[in-house]
């Protein structure tokens, strides 16, 4: 756990997946899967780090991906069930995923019209919108409004309906179980004819699993419920962030103090390449032995190195002053950072590690010039 980091031997700055808390995790997603019944995949847009794959694959069914690149790497390192959605594919990338996926989504009937031939030996599904808006910040909501996200019922006819196995309804993004319920009560009394006809259901990801205000009870409760209504189907859920939730941490390094009416620490890492939620949802990411502004004695703004002038994570208090060469420990770092971060204005990506459960700090991959200059051209 984080008290294990041995902090003076850490390259910074550096993602670490805590191997110990995943595994938490990952079996707390087991219970569900299994006293409900249901399938669980990992949704690698959220988490693509396929160095814990092998632990992963041992808990949850396979892994959903947004395109050609998440499926390859899902069949590849994962090696379970491949679920591809993504909003319009082209011709190109459909010859590409039609060999490695089991499960396709198409966002549109004109999508399906045009690729239901080659892809009628998968496992052929339909994303729709059920306007049923559960998501508040607007950046994140599927099913805002003019969202182009799925498709809305009224656009639906039974020729459609008759080319598909499965429904999939994915309107949630961190949400707590009363969320997760309120969606599965809205498709069973509003789709229910259209769920007879069907061979599974996919309510998605966003349901935010391991989050502690989450009532996983509840929805293992309502699992069932709907599983003895429509014993025929398939239940799948997608969560991403949800399974990896409080699993790991950005190390960053303390690089200068400036005063212009506040303290400002300048860091070696950087809100808007390295933990670019910050910034998009917004929110401010906890960060281990600090407290809220103006809590403890010390008070300073976090920030990044960047050029950009928001590049700010957030103000925190501290027990005793901040010094250059500080190591601050940022928490649930592991969902929509690794696979949103950027070189922007040359910032070097951070090292991946994992603290293993014994304790040991392993460095699976640092990066260097040449991954930065391999982006550009």
């Amino acid at each position: 756990m984080i008290n294990q980091l041995n902090l003076t031997t850490i390259k910074t700055p550096a993602y670490i997946l805590d191997e110990a808390a995943l595994i938490r995790n990952l079996e707390r997603v087991a219970e569900i899967k299994n006293r409900a019944g249901v399938t669980i995949l990992l949704a690698t847009k959220a988490f693509s780090m396929f160095s814990a794959f092998p632990l992963m694959r041992n808990y949850l069914d396979g892994t959903t991906a947004s395109g050609y690149y998440e499926a390859k790497l899902g069949r590849e390192e994962f090696g379970k069930q491949v679920h591809v959605y993504s909003p319009a594919f082209d011709s190109q990338e459909i010859e590409k995923i039609l060999p490695i996926a089991d499960h396709i989504y198409f966002n549109s009937p004109a999508q399906l019209n045009k690729f239901y031939e080659q892809s009628k030996h998968l496992s052929i599904g339909l994303r729709v919108n059920p306007e049923l808006s559960l998501t508040e910040t607007e950046l994140y909501n599927p099913a805002a409004p003019n969202s182009r996200m799925g498709t809305i019922k009224r656009n639906i006819d039974e020729q459609t309906l008759a080319k598909i196995d499965g429904l999939h309804f994915h309107i949630l993004c961190e949400n707590m179980a009363e969320d997760s319920d309120s969606l599965i009560d809205f498709v069973e009394q509003n789709f229910c004819e259209w769920l007879e006809k069907m061979k599974w259901v996919n309510f998605g990801g966003g349901h935010f699993l391991n989050h502690p205000n989450y009532d996983r009870e509840k929805l293992i409760t309502r699992l069932l419920a709907f599983r003895s209504q429509f014993p025929h189907l398939e239940v799948i859920l997608e969560p991403g962030g949800g399974i990896v939730y409080d699993t790991g941490y950005l190390v960053a390094e303390v690089l200068d103090i400036v005063e212009n009416g506040k303290q400002i620490a300048i860091l070696n890492t950087s809100a808007t390449t390295h933990m670019p939620d910050v910034l998009e949802m917004p929110y401010r990411p906890p960060l281990y032995n600090s407290g809220e502004a103006a809590e403890k004695p010390y008070n300073y703004i976090l920030a990044g190195k960047t050029c950009l002038t928001g590049d700010v994570i957030g103000e925190y208090s501290f027990d005793k002053p901040l010094a250059i060469g500080d190591k601050l420990i940022f928490t649930e770092m592991m969902q929509y950072t690794m696979v949103k971060n950027t070189t922007f204005n040359g910032m070097p990506l951070p090292d991946i590690g994992i603290l293993r459960k014994n304790g040991e700090y392993e460095v699976i991959k640092s990066f260097d010039y040449q991954d930065f200059k391999n982006r550009l051209s």
